[in-house]
């Protein structure tokens, strides 16, 4: 089963979306595991499921030294529901 396709790309002004935050679900089995970003160019914001973009692409925007934790957090979460 291939993922949905998520552009990091504004679709208003077409710059890079950055990483604003992250919600991941603790609480319920539903799974609802989020990112926000927030677009460089115009302030636009965008929300998609993690599970929308494949985890080995999640470094393009998360950054280095909050990645792991990122990782353990969601699979924690996902053994925890899943």
């Amino acid at each position: 089963m291939s993922q949905p396709h998520f552009s990091l790309n504004c679709k208003r002004c077409q710059a890079r979306l950055e990483l604003d935050d992250y919600a991941i679900d603790t609480t319920t089995c539903q799974n609802k595991h989020v990112f926000f970003f927030k677009c460089s160019g115009c302030d636009d914001f965008s929300a998609t499921a993690m599970a929308n973009i494949a985890q080995d692409q999640w470094h393009e925007f998360v950054p280095t030294d909050k990645l792991d934790e990122l990782i353990k957090q969601y699979d924690a979460a996902i053994k925890k529901y899943g």
